[in-house]
């Protein structure tokens, strides 16, 4: 019953747009009991933003208020109402520091249309971004955006599990880590590589993977490692010819938004076919501009690479289960292979 909400809110989409439920649902004892014990509660991990939180919080307690008909048989829960105080009496973290600050976020992969069985363990991802931190350098690697959402959510089907169960995957440009880490603790992939050019994500992704309990020490292989476009990949020191080092998909969200950097981005999938065992290239981008696109096109076209659209559509946002993000702008996915 609260399953999207409590997805939403791990997610920390903004509380204006999470789905709350009725005010007769939230008036329930049971139902205020789980809110508390899967939202509020300390031992919750992670725990969202003390002012996320409150933001929320509020909400739910005015909708319960405003739905009580009998006062003697309808009460909020002692535990929301605790919660509540003491998130009132946190010292509010200014907007402009809060936007700069690592947080961590949980998201939870859409539900299977054809699975009812509730058993069944939600597949989550934990990242740590901020929605406002750019660093000098001017990377927005600190955000999962909405490419990788969408790329997330095909990859998370039985179509897009096939293309990653047992195979060397490599993410380009992987900023938060958002793709590979779901590719090595959820879709079976047999090795993760995350590489960005920014020390700092690699840092930060390299931290994450104890929160998702993969990497070499939980037996889940993945590596995030440093790569700038046009110079030699080197893992972990291996040969060229290492586990780690050899690649059956190479993945890439939101990384043609200029136009200038499409024939580098390209020229380094082509090394990836010629010299690390590429067999397809999966790349999704929001339209921002037709004519970028009609750039990354051209410049396929030139290297002769096959590409072929990938038909898959998120669902409007209102009927996401998971992987929450807007479809206002159109995402296209693309497979690019190597010339026959």
């Amino acid at each position: 019953m609260i399953r999207k909400l409590v997805a939403q809110y791990f997610q920390l989409v903004d509380p204006s747009d999470l789905a709350l439920p009725d005010g007769p649902v939230l008036v329930r004892p049971d139902v205020q009991t789980a809110l508390y014990e899967r939202m509020f509660a300390e031992t919750v991990f992670p725990l969202p933003p003390a002012n996320y939180r409150a933001r929320v919080l509020k909400l739910i307690l005015a909708r319960i208020e405003a739905s009580i008909r009998d006062p003697e048989e309808d009460e909020i829960l002692d535990d929301l109402m605790s919660s509540w105080s003491t998130l009132v009496a946190t010292p509010k973290t200014p907007a402009l520091e809060q936007a700069q600050q690592l947080e961590l976020v949980k998201y939870t992969a859409p539900a299977q249309p054809d699975t009812t069985d509730s058993s069944i363990p939600e597949r989550t991802v934990i990242t740590s971004e901020s929605r406002g931190l750019i660093y000098g350098s001017g990377t927005t690697g600190f955000r999962t955006w909405e490419a990788a959402l969408h790329l997330g959510s095909f990859l998370a089907t039985k179509m897009g599990e096939s293309l990653i169960r047992g195979k060397r995957v490599i993410e380009l440009g992987a900023g938060t880590g958002f793709l590979s880490l779901l590719c090595a603790r959820h879709l079976g992939a047999h090795t993760v590589v995350a590489t960005d050019r920014e020390t700092t994500l690699i840092e930060n992704m390299d931290r994450c993977a104890s929160h998702n309990q993969i990497g070499i020490a939980a037996e889940l292989p993945f590596s995030p490692a440093v790569w700038e476009w046009g110079t030699p990949l080197d893992v972990k020191g291996g040969d060229a010819v290492s586990e780690w080092n050899q690649f059956d998909v190479a993945l890439g969200a939101d990384l043609i938004y200029d136009a200038d950097l499409v024939p580098l981005l390209l020229s380094t999938v082509q090394d990836l076919f010629d010299n690390y065992g590429l067999q397809h290239f999966i790349i999704s981008a929001t339209v921002r501009n037709e004519d970028t696109f009609g750039t990354f096109l051209s410049v396929c076209e030139s290297h002769a690479f096959t590409v072929e659209q990938v038909p898959f559509e998120s669902v409007p946002s209102e009927s996401q289960t998971g992987f929450f993000h807007s479809t206002s702008t159109p995402i296209r996915t693309y497979r690019i292979l190597p010339p026959s």
